[in-house]
């Protein structure tokens, strides 16, 4: 699992919001990260998007994927493009909107997850890693790992290509 922290701001600086009374009011950004959370591409992809504190001036998330994500500041226009969708009922956002943008996106310092068991590893990762190691030139491994390792897999996969 991959995980990406974010601090969101609104985009026009002179903007006069309070993001923690909106939310209290209204449950505008808990209630838009459901329901990116439960649409359809989220879900194939593994993602999610946690608000992990709403202050005043800012909302921190984290936005976590069952795989690397090649922009995951991307995957926060959805976030955005939802509260958008929302706000057209009841214009409360519309002060902060700058040059087509809801927010000003600052990244936060990840703190790194290792597996520490198998189990913890989902298929998909797996699969991804596999992939990347057979055929992603790659500085993490040197070559001779990288065939014994390859020559590992494909023993153990043997009894199962044979059945096939």
């Amino acid at each position: 699992m991959e995980f990406y922290r974010y601090r969101l701001s609104a985009a026009d600086r002179k903007a006069n919001i309070n993001f923690k009374k909106l939310e209290n009011t209204y449950r505008i950004f808990t209630t838009a990260a459901r329901n990116c959370n439960s649409g359809l591409s989220f879900k194939r992809d593994g993602k999610q998007i946690v608000i992990d504190k709403i202050t005043e001036s800012a909302i921190e998330l984290t936005l976590s994927s069952a795989v690397p994500l090649p922009s995951p500041n991307r995957t926060l226009s959805a976030y955005s493009r939802e509260l958008i969708r929302m706000d057209k009922t009841t214009p409360l956002l519309s002060d902060m909107i700058y040059n087509h943008t809801l927010f000003s996106i600052q990244r936060l310092e990840n703190i790194p997850v290792k597996k520490t068991s198998i189990e913890e590893i989902s298929d998909s990762e797996l699969l991804k890693s596999i992939i990347d190691m057979m055929f992603c030139s790659s500085a993490k491994i040197d070559a001779d790992t990288r065939t014994r390792i390859i020559k590992e897999i494909k023993q153990i996969m043997l009894p199962f290509i044979n059945n096939i």
